[in-house]
């Protein structure tokens, strides 16, 4: 009986693993992505309301936040089609954004698609956020 539990115990641990490494793969992000130099890249933000939401390209999305903040959130892979009036939001979000860990979510007419965000970057304004948007179409 002891063995048994062991050796389930252990073919767990070993599931337990490989899903760990699986998960935690780095994303490498196209070049274009890479604002650091010019932009603020921030882990987290406090988001109690999102007001907006606007695709900039087909990986990233600028979002309105708490009555006037900005930010541009990259995400891990290109959305499966351009937004159009599809529902969008954040799965699971408490009162913050956090890149790495929290997802977009989008209701395609073929069913929910998730994206990790990968990069937060803040944006000065509403003129900012057209700025790069026009930045990334190109």
């Amino acid at each position: 009986m002891m063995k048994m539990i062991i050796k389930m115990l252990s073919a767990v641990t070993l599931l337990i693993l490989v899903a760990a490494c699986v998960t935690t793969a780095p994303v490498d992000l196209p070049a274009k992505y890479n604002l650091d130099n010019d932009l603020r890249s921030v882990n987290r933000i406090s988001a109690l309301r999102v007001s907006s939401w606007e695709q900039a390209d087909i990986q990233s999305l600028v979002i309105g936040v708490n009555g006037g903040q900005y930010y541009l959130l990259v995400l891990d892979r290109p959305m499966e089609a351009p937004l159009a009036d599809e529902i969008i939001g954040i799965s699971d979000k408490g009162s913050s954004i956090t890149s790495g860990f929290d997802k977009v979510y989008v209701r395609f007419s073929s069913g929910i698609q998730y994206y990790v965000i990968q990069k937060i970057y803040e944006l000065k304004d509403r003129a900012q956020a057209s700025e790069y948007k026009d930045k990334l179409t190109k």
